[in-house]
């Protein structure tokens, strides 16, 4: 492709003319998502790893990343009620569907100049005359002109400079399409992680009282036991102690639940007075699919929205190099008008009042070849940025759904080890239980027992509820499921 110089000469002018049937501008080129192993033979832009380091066992032979409606597989009716609201009536998502109209329409206006245009023209002049002569000046007088007519025209895009606008703004339209996909991606699963704190809250809370419950039957007997001669003062104060303890734990819980459900109202796009209309009774934690099927590395980011959005936000600033490097070259436009003039409008549209007028127009910026080019160097410059860009969000979902993988396979196990442990807990404080009341061990061995035992279960809670947040996690890590249209 030549470029033209800061000094124009009539060889080089000739040079562009010649070039006429060609569309300014490089021509885009998919970055393509390349494995490990082909980065060094290939010196691609953006080395995709070609099998994720840590795998579930259901993840080796999968050939889909999850399910265009994820969060449906935790099988809770409020869940799906409270993201399907989202989805529909988040301010986000309105933003979201905006956005998308908006670019639609940047594009159309681009296009349109593919087509020709017409246009009418309608005038009423009125102006005062004051002709002079030598021997002095007459009186003024005043005039009106009537001017009516029809005006069209049409711009030959010999070298694509309008391609390339229409492209851009197309490939920014598709950005806008990721955009949105992306949001709402986002959007449920902050719903989800939202709703998914709530409903261990509570259950921690359930727990919590349980717990309380326990406490205060054991003080009981043990005071009953005082009065039967059967305990000392001591036992009977310590459980005491131990009750009140778990006692000032509940209104914690209560406070940190009450503000995740305002927060899971604010990320369902509702008032917190309007909650309870869609969050049933407590069900308990959301349990995940056992199963969560994630493709290999490349498929995997192909489905990510985000991934999409900054591909065609790189496509759309390659297509601006061209629209700038159209400046460098002539540009072509045929115009025609057919007007009317007359100072009366009763013969306006008379043979004689006629004019008419056609031809080519031919503009070329000859004179600000330095301007253009850096102008055009500064869009290349752009497209780097860009490059980068979508080279940092490809490292930057790797990253993510690495993280996330990890994060849930280890929960996996540790949530399944801690409600083993709350199982043996509850074993060994029946024993211990039987003990003291044998006399074979002191309240302090029982108390220990009977808080390791309730610990034990709250921290099996708090796991299953981040097992939980961690496989939305992963749900959205893989693109929440947005396959993208066919």
């Amino acid at each position: 492709m030549p470029r033209a110089s800061c000094l124009f000469s009539v060889g080089a002018a000739a040079t562009l003319f010649l070039h006429s049937c060609i569309t300014v501008g490089p021509d885009y080129e998919d970055p393509n998502l390349l494995v490990a192993d082909e980065w060094d033979s290939l010196g691609g832009s953006t080395a995709v790893p070609d099998y994720w380091t840590d795998r579930l066992s259901a993840d080796q032979s999968a050939k889909r990343t999850g399910a265009e409606l994820w969060w449906r597989q935790f099988n809770d009716s409020s869940l799906n009620k409270l993201i399907t609201h989202a989805r529909t009536s988040h301010p986000t998502a309105a933003a979201a569907d905006a956005r998308i109209r908006e670019a639609r329409a940047q594009r159309n206006v681009l296009a349109a100049a593919w087509s020709p245009w017409i246009g009418t023209r309608n005038e009423v002049q009125m102006g005062e005359n004051n002709p002079s002569t030598f021997g002095g000046t007459t009186g003024s007088s005043f005039s009106t002109n009537f001017i009516s007519g029809l005006e069209a025209g049409w711009e030959v895009d010999l070298f694509g400079g309008t391609r390339r606008g229409v492209e851009a703004a197309t490939a920014e339209w598709q950005a806008a399409v990721e955009w949105q996909r992306d949001a709402l991606v986002v959007l449920s699963a902050e719903v989800a992680l939202q709703y998914i704190a709530t409903r261990t809250l509570e259950e921690r809370l359930a727990r919590a009282t349980e717990a309380v419950a326990d406490f205060r039957k054991l003080h009981e007997v043990l005071s009953q036991r005082q009065d039967e001669g059967l305990t000392p003062e001591a036992d009977v104060v310590e459980s005491k102690a131990q009750l009140l303890t778990r006692e000032a734990r509940l209104p914690k819980l209560e406070q940190e639940m009450k503000v995740a459900r305002i927060r899971l109202a604010n990320s369902s796009g509702i008032y917190p007075n309007a909650l309870a209309g869609l969050l049933e009774k407590n069900t308990g934690i959301p349990v995940p699919p056992r199963k969560i099927l994630v493709a290999m590395p490349a498929d995997a980011l192909r489905n990510r929205p985000d991934v999409r959005r900054e591909e065609r936000k790189l496509a759309a600033q390659t297509a601006r190099i061209g629209l700038a490097e159209s400046e460098l070259y002539p540009k072509l436009a045929i115009s025609g008008a057919l007007s009317w003039e007359s100072t009366s409008i009763s013969d306006l549209f008379t043979q004689a009042n006629r004019a008419f007028g056609f031809g080519p127009k031919l503009r070329w910026r000859i004179f600000e070849g330095c301007k253009i080019q850096n102008r055009v160097a500064e869009e290349e410059a752009r497209t780097d940025i860009r490059l980068a860009a979508y080279q940092q969000q490809v490292l930057d979902a790797v990253a993510e759904i690495e993280i996330a993988l990890t994060r849930l396979d280890t929960e996996q196990r540790y949530a399944a080890a801690q409600t083993a442990a709350a199982e043996e807990h509850l074993k060994s404080t029946k024993l211990t239980r039987e003990s003291y009341l044998a006399g074979l061990v002191d309240i302090r061995r029982l108390l220990n027992s009977l808080m390791d035992y309730h610990d034990a279960r709250d921290e099996e809670a708090a796991a299953l509820g981040r097992r939980a947040g961690f496989a939305a996690a992963l749900f959205k890590s893989i693109g929440g499921g947005q396959i993208p249209d066919a």
